[in-house]
């Protein structure tokens, strides 16, 4: 039903996803509101997941940050910055013959953890990295 709604346009894919997880994610004020979005509450962490970000960020405008899953069967990378007034950062939908490797630059108001979800085989593993921010991005 909301995959012929969103291809006829009456549905945006954004709130398509407020739609089936009660809210809009991008509105969300904390972690925990996040992860209970994505359903990823009590995800197990993984050292399969590797974040490469810098350990001082000395613009916090443009924070870049690599993610990838070594975890087999991929299908999301979603990005957490945990201080942020909304932390959700981004969500990937990974193809099925993708390599799950994604590089994005997040905008960060202070030091703060960044927050890695990944979705694989019906399953979420998490991994974090902390981020140094020096010089404010957002309100900073």
């Amino acid at each position: 039903m909301a995959s012929a709604a969103i291809s006829t346009g009456i549905l945006s894919t954004n709130n398509a996803f407020a739609a089936a997880h009660g809210g809009d994610i991008r509105a969300a004020k904390s972690v925990d509101e996040v992860l209970k979005m994505l359903g990823a509450t009590g995800a197990t962490e993984s050292g399969d997941i590797k974040i490469k970000a810098p350990e001082i960020a000395e613009n916090g405008a443009v924070v870049p940050v690599g993610i990838t899953s070594n975890i087999a069967g991929t299908t999301e990378i979603t990005s957490i910055t945990a201080a942020n007034p909304t932390p959700f950062a981004a969500k990937y939908i990974i193809g099925e013959s993708a390599v799950p490797a994604v590089k994005s630059r997040f905008k960060m108001g202070k030091t703060t953890d960044v927050i890695v979800v990944v979705k694989a085989g019906g399953k979420f593993y998490t991994a974090k990295a902390n981020v140094k921010v020096t010089k404010g991005g957002c309100g900073g």
